[in-house]
């Protein structure tokens, strides 16, 4: 494999991403930043990408960079990319006091024209807490509730309510909540049953009109990130 120094990012590559509204960084096997396009300085709060551009993650200078915790799952994340190319990793971070509202990284390999992988690519969206047929309905999207919206359904049942709302499976959600899956189907069941619905579609509506889809658990609410690879057969983790 090439020194990290030889990888060199296309123009054509660095300029486009530089034109998005999405954060997209792009990092090499030492967890250092090549190349961050200009909406990644913006959530980063520092004045230019130049502030980002060829430091490795301890070097920058902004809040969401402070906390030595992240930063080291941060890594272990690139490395597992780097151990593991045919992979894709999406993360929910969730930063309070570092940025505005939560968001999901998505993470795939970088490959150079050997098909070597040599780094690995980062691309932000932030949370979104709203389904395409919202605009169908003529809705905007809403942000997030950090107070429960009503009794009906007490903080452990939000906390499954907010990951199936994500599209996880329950066998997910236990993976997640370290519960069993017959925990889940129960809790679903019983939630169907305070709801007065029987499918997950009438449930969901039940959800929307209650603002439950906006809210986001406690749980959550820590400096937590939510992991998943896009395999039939991904792990899910909270750490």
């Amino acid at each position: 494999m090439k020194d990290d120094t030889e990888i060199l990012i296309p123009a054509m590559m660095t300029q486009t991403f530089d034109l998005l509204a999405d954060p997209v960084t792009i990092v090499n096997k030492h967890s250092r930043i090549i190349h961050a396009n200009p909406a990644l300085a913006r959530l980063c709060n520092v004045p230019g990408n130049s502030f980002l551009n060829g430091k490795e993650y301890e070097e920058v200078q902004s809040k969401l960079f402070e906390d030595e915790e992240s930063r080291n799952h941060w890594k272990e994340q690139d490395k597992k990319i780097l151990d593991n190319p045919s992979i894709q990793l999406r993360m929910l971070e969730i930063h309070p006091g570092s940025t505005e509202s939560p968001f999901i990284c998505t993470k795939m390999p970088l490959f150079n024209g050997q098909r070597e992988c040599v780094g690995s690519v980062h691309h932000i969206k932030y949370l979104e807490v709203f389904r395409p047929n919202d605009f169908v309905r003529g809705r905007l999207p809403g942000s997030l509730l950090l107070n429960r919206p009503g009794d009906i359904f007490n903080e452990r049942e939000c906390e499954i309510i907010f990951l199936k709302l994500q599209g996880m499976t329950n066998r997910n959600i236990a993976d997640v909540l370290y519960r069993s899956s017959r925990t889940i189907e129960n809790s679903m069941q019983r939630m169907y049953n305070k709801a007065g619905v029987n499918h997950l579609d009438e449930f969901i509506d039940y959800c929307e009109k209650r603002d439950f889809h906006r809210y986001l658990p406690q749980k959550f609410l820590v400096k937590k990130r939510l992991g998943f690879d896009t395999s039939d057969d991904a792990d899910y983790y909270l750490d």
